[in-house]
């Protein structure tokens, strides 16, 4: 098997680990969700830091050693930046990247989930406000494609569901 591979990637969250490594929570169009090890990113001199915010979409370079993977190179493909500027398209960001990261099992191939989350995010990136339909609508996809529904609920029943289903009160975004 090969040791290093490249793939494009959704960023989905960081978790800040002692000196200066990260672990960097991905999500993959080949390889699914992905937590991997990024040593030495929060250096000065590190180019990979900028490109791995949540909810960028990168170009990565992975190395894989006894089933961990470790962050070799970033290239920047989008960092959909009219959504970080505005805080309700970065609220609704941060709920469906929350629910991903608590749904997606690690290392599990999901391309219709992988190509649905980029619609979304060209679509909160085009437009002024996204409406809680909208989110419905993703939120729908996203748990009818992992099969823990067969049919479209609203908004509040799909968040009394996925809190059920992760067993924990998703934290509380202005959508």
């Amino acid at each position: 098997m090969q040791r290093t591979f490249k793939t494009e990637a959704l960023v989905i969250k960081k978790k800040p680990l002692l000196n200066k490594d990260n672990i960097i929570t991905i999500f993959t169009e080949k390889s699914g969700k992905i937590n991997t090890f990024a040593k030495g990113i929060k250096k000065i001199t590190s180019r990979r830091l900028s490109h791995v915010q949540t909810g960028n979409l990168v170009k990565v370079e992975l190395y894989k050693k006894a089933d961990r993977f470790y962050l070799q190179e970033t290239y920047l493909i989008s960092s959909f930046t009219d959504i970080k500027k505005d805080p309700h398209k970065l609220d609704s960001l941060y709920f469906i990247f929350f629910i991903l990261d608590r749904l997606l099992p690690e290392n599990e191939k999901e391309v219709e989930i992988y190509f649905l989350i980029k619609q979304f995010l060209i679509e909160l990136h085009r437009v002024k406000k996204i409406s809680s339909n909208r989110l419905s609508f993703y939120l729908n996809r996203i748990l009818v494609l992992l099969g823990y529904i067969d049919k479209n609920q609203n908004l509040n029943q799909l968040i009394n569901l996925t809190e059920e289903i992760i067993n924990e009160k998703i934290p509380i975004f202005s959508i």
